[in-house]
């Protein structure tokens, strides 16, 4: 399983319809999860390294009226709450191969695109993991 895989599967534990990888669909309601183009590796002489990378995750959502977009707006601050409270219980997604050291949310839920019936909101997760190089001999 990929990083990116085990990030869905803990996403799921909050959000039961499916989040798709890199590409949001066209139809509302539809998530996706994509990486940024952004990764902080900390490497240490024992070969232990910390790897923080970050990923969007996108939410087309219905947003034609009031009502909808502080709907939207609940769910984003739900998730974020919810992120942070399985950050302080420990709680980290299964990464194969890989030791979640933190799940957070490092830009808050806000909306991205908008048109007449929908609207795209997105919010940066940050998730640090340790990887540890077995020695070669």
């Amino acid at each position: 399983m990929t990083v990116i895989e085990g990030i869905i599967n803990f996403l799921g534990g909050y959000e039961k319809e499916r989040i798709g990888v890199d590409k949001l669909e066209s139809r509302t309601v539809s998530y996706s999860l994509m990486k940024a183009p952004q990764e902080n590796v900390k490497y240490y002489i024992n070969g232990v390294e910390i790897h923080t990378n970050y990923y969007q995750l996108m939410a087309r959502l219905d947003a034609k009226s009031e009502q909808e977009r502080i709907a939207n707006n609940a769910w984003g601050q739900g998730i974020a709450e919810w992120i942070s409270q399985k950050n302080r219980e420990k709680q980290y997604p299964v990464l194969d191969g890989y030791r979640c050291t933190g799940i957070s949310v490092s830009t808050p839920f806000y909306i991205n695109v908008t048109d007449n019936s929908n609207a795209v909101y997105q919010m940066t997760i940050a998730i640090e993991y340790e990887y540890v190089k077995e020695n070669e001999t």
